[in-house]
Parts: structure tokens; C-alpha cells; sequence
């Protein structure tokens, strides 16, 4: 691990962390500074880093893992994230990758602390958002939803395609 975040940068960053772990309580964040070498391939070395690193305990195993990674090359510009086994019925590739475009250009200005809150800010729009649509990837909707249908006359059809 590196010292590439100084005390301020470090406490900011950490506040914003923080503040996505209180609105999501079942969701911890990890950031991992350090020095990828540079013939390692990111991917499979991020992967090793998640699964060997102990950034989750060991209770938090498989579908109870609902750690979000964000790994950053401090050699390079590079960053990746990865979600716990928990997650991933929930945050899609595409939610990262927003989480990423978020971090990039403070990255390529070698602004660490800058690119986590980025990403953390990201995060947390994404969740907001994946929050909100859960209820209908499940199926739960309010009753009064399907009363207030029904009452009006629809077809089952025609109320799904007002839910949805």
C-alpha cells in the first residue's frame, strides 16, 4: 500500500465513503491505492486483491459479500472496481463503469483522493437509482397500485404495462 493521499484528502475522501455506507448500510466500500506491477494484468490481480486482500470479513462470504472495490494503479492511471457475490444481482457492469467515468478525469490528473469521492458520489447516484427500480424488478408494488386498476376497468396487461 501507498501513502498517495495526504491527512485532508484522506478525511474528505473517508467522509464521502462514509456517507454512502450510512445511506446504504448493507453496502461496504473499499479503496485500495497501491502500486499494480506493471506486467500484471488488472483484472485477474484485482480479482486477488478482493478475494485474498481481507477487505471482507470472514463472515461476508458468497451472497453475504456486498463489498464494492475500487482499486487504483498508483503507477498509472488505471482503476478498476469490483462488487461482492451479493451485489451482483444489483450492480450491473454498466453501474460501475459509471462509477469508473466519474473517477477518470481526476485520475488522470493523478488526484487520487479526488477521483475516489468521484467515484463514491457515483456509487451513490447508481444505488439511489437501482433502490428505487428493485421494488419492480420484484414484482413488489404498492396494492393500491393494481386495486386502483382493477377498478377502473384494465386487464391485467394494460395494468402491468401502467406499473411499468
Amino acid at each position: 500500500m501507498t501513502d498517495s493521499l495526504g491527512t485532508f484528502a484522506h478525511k474528505r475522501a473517508a467522509h464521502v465513503i462514509t456517507e454512502v455506507e450510512r445511506r446504504f448500510p448493507q453496502v461496504s466500500i473499499a479503496v485500495v491505492l497501491m502500486e499494480v506491477p506493471a506486467q500484471a494484468p488488472l483484472v485477474p490481480y484485482a480479482f486477488w486483491i478482493f478475494n485474498r486482500g481481507s477487505l471482507s470479513s470472514a463472515v461476508e462470504k458468497g451472497g453475504e459479500n456486498h463489498l464494492v472495490m475500487l482499486l487504483i494503479d498508483t503507477n498509472s492511471d488505471r482503476a478498476i472496481t469490483m462488487v461482492g457475490y451479493g451485489l451482483e444481482p444489483f450492480i450491473q457492469e454498466k453501474h460501475l463503469q459509471s462509477c469508473l467515468q466519474a473517477a477518470e478525469q481526476p485520475l488522470r490528473r493523478r488526484r487520487f483522493a479526488q477521483a475516489i469521492e468521484s467515484f463514491a458520489r457515483e456509487l451513490d447516484r447508481q444505488l439511489v437509482e437501482l433502490w428505487r427500480l428493485v421494488p419492480r424488478q420484484f414484482g413488489l408494488v404498492p396494492e393500491a397500485q393494481w386495486l386502483n386498476a382493477c377498478a377502473a376497468g384494465e386487464d391485467a396487461l394494460g395494468m402491468a404495462e401502467n406499473l411499468y
